[in-house]
Protein backbone atom coordinates (compact mmCIF):
# COMPACT_ATOMS: atom_id res chain seq x y z
CA UNK A 1 0.00 0.00 0.00
CA UNK A 2 1.41 3.37 -1.05
CA UNK A 3 0.64 6.79 0.41
CA UNK A 4 0.63 9.94 -1.74
CA UNK A 5 2.42 13.11 -0.77
CA UNK A 6 0.28 16.21 -0.34
CA UNK A 7 2.37 18.72 -2.28
CA UNK A 8 0.22 21.59 -0.99
CA UNK A 9 1.59 20.99 2.51
CA UNK A 10 4.96 22.47 1.48
CA UNK A 11 3.65 25.16 -0.83
CA UNK A 12 5.45 28.43 -0.19
CA UNK A 13 7.82 26.87 2.37
CA UNK A 14 11.58 27.35 2.17
CA UNK A 15 12.54 25.40 5.29
CA UNK A 16 11.18 23.23 8.10
CA UNK A 17 11.71 23.35 11.85
CA UNK A 18 12.87 20.70 14.29
CA UNK A 19 9.34 19.82 15.38
CA UNK A 20 8.41 19.05 11.78
CA UNK A 21 11.37 16.73 11.33
CA UNK A 22 10.65 14.91 14.58
CA UNK A 23 6.97 14.53 13.68
CA UNK A 24 7.80 13.05 10.28
CA UNK A 25 10.25 10.60 11.84
CA UNK A 26 7.66 9.47 14.40
CA UNK A 27 4.98 9.15 11.72
CA UNK A 28 7.34 7.15 9.54
CA UNK A 29 8.10 4.72 12.39
CA UNK A 30 4.37 4.26 13.04
CA UNK A 31 3.74 3.60 9.33
CA UNK A 32 6.66 1.19 9.12
CA UNK A 33 5.27 -0.80 12.05
CA UNK A 34 2.17 -1.25 9.87
CA UNK A 35 4.34 -2.30 6.89
CA UNK A 36 3.64 0.95 5.05
CA UNK A 37 7.03 1.86 3.60
CA UNK A 38 6.37 4.02 0.52
CA UNK A 39 5.03 7.49 -0.11
CA UNK A 40 4.75 8.46 -3.78
CA UNK A 41 5.87 12.01 -4.61
CA UNK A 42 6.68 14.06 -7.73
CA UNK A 43 10.32 14.31 -8.73
CA UNK A 44 10.33 18.08 -8.21
CA UNK A 45 8.83 17.91 -4.71
CA UNK A 46 11.09 14.97 -3.85
CA UNK A 47 14.17 17.10 -4.39
CA UNK A 48 12.66 20.22 -2.78
CA UNK A 49 11.58 18.40 0.37
CA UNK A 50 14.93 16.71 0.81
CA UNK A 51 16.76 20.03 0.49
CA UNK A 52 14.48 21.50 3.15
CA UNK A 53 15.31 18.68 5.55
CA UNK A 54 19.02 18.81 4.78
CA UNK A 55 19.20 22.29 6.24
CA UNK A 56 18.32 20.92 9.67
CA UNK A 57 21.10 20.00 12.10
CA UNK A 58 19.66 16.49 12.52
CA UNK A 59 19.18 15.96 8.80
CA UNK A 60 21.30 12.80 8.96
CA UNK A 61 18.48 11.10 10.87
CA UNK A 62 16.06 12.02 8.09
CA UNK A 63 18.48 10.87 5.41
CA UNK A 64 18.43 7.40 6.96
CA UNK A 65 14.85 6.82 5.79
CA UNK A 66 14.06 9.62 3.32
CA UNK A 67 15.03 7.90 0.08
CA UNK A 68 13.51 4.58 1.06
CA UNK A 69 10.19 6.15 2.07
CA UNK A 70 9.65 8.90 -0.52
CA UNK A 71 9.59 7.50 -4.06
CA UNK A 72 9.30 9.55 -7.23
CA UNK A 73 7.33 9.87 -9.40
CA UNK A 74 3.68 9.71 -8.32
CA UNK A 75 2.99 7.17 -11.04
CA UNK A 76 3.12 3.51 -10.11
CA UNK A 77 1.44 0.44 -11.60
CA UNK A 78 -1.71 1.10 -9.56
CA UNK A 79 -1.77 4.78 -10.48
CA UNK A 80 -1.29 4.09 -14.19
CA UNK A 81 -4.39 1.90 -14.15
CA UNK A 82 -6.40 4.87 -12.87
CA UNK A 83 -4.66 7.59 -14.89
CA UNK A 84 -7.76 8.38 -16.94
CA UNK A 85 -9.84 8.83 -13.80
CA UNK A 86 -7.46 11.52 -12.60
CA UNK A 87 -7.30 13.31 -15.95
CA UNK A 88 -11.06 13.20 -16.49
CA UNK A 89 -11.89 15.38 -13.47
CA UNK A 90 -10.94 18.67 -11.84
CA UNK A 91 -9.48 18.21 -8.35
CA UNK A 92 -9.28 21.29 -6.13
CA UNK A 93 -8.39 22.14 -2.55
CA UNK A 94 -8.95 25.75 -1.51
CA UNK A 95 -9.25 26.63 -5.22
CA UNK A 96 -5.84 25.08 -5.95
CA UNK A 97 -5.22 22.07 -8.14
CA UNK A 98 -3.86 19.06 -6.26
CA UNK A 99 -2.27 15.82 -7.36
CA UNK A 100 -1.26 13.78 -4.31
CA UNK A 101 -4.59 14.07 -2.52
CA UNK A 102 -6.49 13.35 -5.73
CA UNK A 103 -4.49 10.17 -6.33
CA UNK A 104 -5.00 9.13 -2.70
CA UNK A 105 -8.75 9.43 -3.25
CA UNK A 106 -8.70 7.46 -6.51
CA UNK A 107 -6.52 4.66 -5.13
CA UNK A 108 -8.44 4.57 -1.82
CA UNK A 109 -5.27 5.35 0.08
CA UNK A 110 -4.25 8.40 2.13
CA UNK A 111 -2.33 11.59 1.61
CA UNK A 112 0.78 12.34 3.63
CA UNK A 113 1.12 15.96 4.74
CA UNK A 114 4.10 17.69 6.31
CA UNK A 115 3.23 18.62 9.88
CA UNK A 116 1.58 21.98 10.40
CA UNK A 117 -1.53 23.31 12.11
CA UNK A 118 -3.43 23.53 8.83
CA UNK A 119 -2.78 19.88 7.96
CA UNK A 120 -3.18 18.32 11.40
CA UNK A 121 -6.55 16.86 10.42
CA UNK A 122 -7.61 13.30 9.70
CA UNK A 123 -9.64 14.13 6.59
CA UNK A 124 -9.18 16.76 3.92
CA UNK A 125 -12.15 18.02 1.94
CA UNK A 126 -11.56 18.28 -1.82
CA UNK A 127 -13.74 19.37 -4.68
CA UNK A 128 -14.03 16.85 -7.48
CA UNK A 129 -15.75 18.63 -10.36
CA UNK A 130 -17.38 20.87 -7.77
CA UNK A 131 -18.58 18.03 -5.52
CA UNK A 132 -17.23 17.62 -1.97
CA UNK A 133 -15.23 14.47 -1.24
CA UNK A 134 -13.23 13.51 1.83
CA UNK A 135 -9.69 12.19 1.53
CA UNK A 136 -7.76 10.44 4.29
CA UNK A 137 -4.82 12.49 5.53
CA UNK A 138 -1.82 11.39 7.61
CA UNK A 139 0.23 14.04 9.36
CA UNK A 140 0.93 12.49 12.79
CA UNK A 141 1.11 9.12 14.54
CA UNK A 142 -2.49 9.64 15.64
CA UNK A 143 -3.63 9.67 12.02
CA UNK A 144 -1.77 6.43 11.35
CA UNK A 145 -3.74 4.75 14.13
CA UNK A 146 -6.99 6.14 12.74
CA UNK A 147 -6.56 5.28 9.09
CA UNK A 148 -4.35 2.26 8.58
CA UNK A 149 -6.61 -0.30 10.33
CA UNK A 150 -9.58 0.95 8.31
CA UNK A 151 -7.61 0.90 5.09
CA UNK A 152 -6.49 -2.65 5.76
CA UNK A 153 -10.11 -3.74 6.15
CA UNK A 154 -11.00 -2.04 2.87
CA UNK A 155 -8.22 -3.72 0.88
CA UNK A 156 -10.08 -6.98 0.36
CA UNK A 157 -13.79 -6.23 -0.05
CA UNK A 158 -16.22 -8.97 0.85
CA UNK A 159 -18.55 -9.18 -2.12
CA UNK A 160 -22.15 -10.31 -1.87
CA UNK A 161 -24.05 -12.10 -4.61
CA UNK A 162 -27.45 -11.07 -5.90
CA UNK A 163 -30.29 -13.22 -4.57
CA UNK A 164 -32.16 -12.80 -7.87
CA UNK A 165 -32.39 -15.60 -10.39
CA UNK A 166 -31.10 -14.69 -13.85
CA UNK A 167 -34.65 -14.84 -15.24
CA UNK A 168 -35.75 -12.22 -12.67
CA UNK A 169 -33.01 -9.70 -13.43
CA UNK A 170 -34.40 -6.74 -15.37
CA UNK A 171 -32.84 -5.23 -18.48
CA UNK A 172 -33.94 -1.66 -19.25
CA UNK A 173 -32.58 -0.18 -22.46
CA UNK A 174 -33.33 2.94 -24.44
CA UNK A 175 -35.06 2.26 -27.75
CA UNK A 176 -32.31 3.37 -30.08
CA UNK A 177 -29.68 2.19 -32.53
CA UNK A 178 -27.69 -0.71 -31.16
CA UNK A 179 -30.42 -1.94 -28.85
CA UNK A 180 -30.12 -5.45 -30.29
CA UNK A 181 -26.36 -5.49 -29.62
CA UNK A 182 -26.81 -4.19 -26.07
CA UNK A 183 -29.65 -6.62 -25.36
CA UNK A 184 -27.54 -9.58 -26.45
CA UNK A 185 -24.63 -8.39 -24.31
CA UNK A 186 -26.89 -7.64 -21.32
CA UNK A 187 -28.39 -11.14 -21.41
CA UNK A 188 -24.89 -12.54 -20.99
CA UNK A 189 -23.88 -9.97 -18.39
CA UNK A 190 -26.78 -10.62 -16.00
CA UNK A 191 -25.45 -14.13 -15.52
CA UNK A 192 -22.74 -12.56 -13.37
CA UNK A 193 -23.73 -13.25 -9.73
CA UNK A 194 -22.76 -9.71 -8.69
CA UNK A 195 -25.03 -8.04 -11.26
CA UNK A 196 -28.56 -7.08 -10.19
CA UNK A 197 -29.70 -5.78 -13.56
CA UNK A 198 -29.16 -3.36 -16.42
CA UNK A 199 -30.82 -0.04 -15.62
CA UNK A 200 -30.23 2.07 -18.75
CA UNK A 201 -28.35 2.64 -21.97
CA UNK A 202 -25.50 5.15 -22.17
CA UNK A 203 -25.25 7.90 -24.75
CA UNK A 204 -23.01 6.82 -27.60
CA UNK A 205 -19.28 7.07 -26.85
CA UNK A 206 -17.59 6.45 -30.23
CA UNK A 207 -14.17 7.62 -28.97
CA UNK A 208 -14.19 5.65 -25.71
CA UNK A 209 -11.68 2.82 -25.69
CA UNK A 210 -12.18 1.67 -22.11
CA UNK A 211 -14.64 -1.14 -21.38
CA UNK A 212 -15.33 0.15 -17.86
CA UNK A 213 -16.13 3.83 -18.39
CA UNK A 214 -17.10 4.85 -14.85
CA UNK A 215 -17.60 3.25 -11.44
CA UNK A 216 -19.83 4.78 -8.76
CA UNK A 217 -19.95 4.19 -5.02
CA UNK A 218 -23.67 3.33 -5.17
CA UNK A 219 -22.94 0.12 -7.07
CA UNK A 220 -23.47 1.45 -10.60
CA UNK A 221 -20.97 0.57 -13.32
CA UNK A 222 -20.95 2.27 -16.72
CA UNK A 223 -19.82 -0.07 -19.49
CA UNK A 224 -18.95 0.80 -23.08
CA UNK A 225 -18.52 -1.80 -25.80
CA UNK A 226 -15.34 -0.43 -27.42
CA UNK A 227 -15.52 -2.95 -30.24
CA UNK A 228 -18.63 -1.16 -31.57
CA UNK A 229 -17.96 1.82 -33.84
CA UNK A 230 -20.74 3.84 -32.21
CA UNK A 231 -19.55 3.11 -28.68
CA UNK A 232 -22.75 1.51 -27.40
CA UNK A 233 -22.93 1.31 -23.62
CA UNK A 234 -25.04 0.43 -20.60
CA UNK A 235 -25.41 1.26 -16.93
CA UNK A 236 -25.29 -1.82 -14.72
CA UNK A 237 -26.56 -2.12 -11.17
CA UNK A 238 -24.30 -4.36 -9.09
CA UNK A 239 -24.31 -5.57 -5.50
CA UNK A 240 -21.44 -3.21 -4.65
CA UNK A 241 -22.14 -1.36 -1.39
CA UNK A 242 -19.24 1.07 -1.67
CA UNK A 243 -16.60 2.17 -4.15
CA UNK A 244 -14.14 -0.61 -3.19
CA UNK A 245 -16.68 -3.38 -3.70
CA UNK A 246 -17.93 -1.85 -6.93
CA UNK A 247 -14.39 -1.50 -8.29
CA UNK A 248 -13.72 -5.15 -7.52
CA UNK A 249 -16.94 -6.19 -9.25
CA UNK A 250 -15.93 -4.01 -12.21
CA UNK A 251 -12.67 -5.96 -12.43
CA UNK A 252 -14.57 -9.26 -12.39
CA UNK A 253 -16.92 -8.05 -15.13
CA UNK A 254 -14.01 -6.84 -17.24
CA UNK A 255 -12.14 -10.15 -16.95
CA UNK A 256 -15.17 -12.22 -17.96
CA UNK A 257 -17.06 -9.99 -20.37
CA UNK A 258 -14.53 -7.42 -21.56
CA UNK A 259 -13.68 -9.18 -24.79
CA UNK A 260 -15.66 -9.37 -27.98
Amino acid sequence: MDLFFNELSIEGMESVNVDTVIMLAKTYRALRSCNITTCRISAVDHQKLFQMFQKMPNSVNVRNFYYSFFRAPYESENVEKEQDEYLAHEWLYDNKSCTGLALASIINSAGLSIYGARWDIAFIRLLKDGTDILVRNICTEKHVNIHIPQMRLAEEPELIKSDLQVIDKKISLRSDHGMDVLLDFSKRLIRCPYVIGVVNSLPFNPHERKFIKEIHDNGLVEIVLPWTDEGYGIVVKTTGRNINETKKIGEIIYEKYGGI
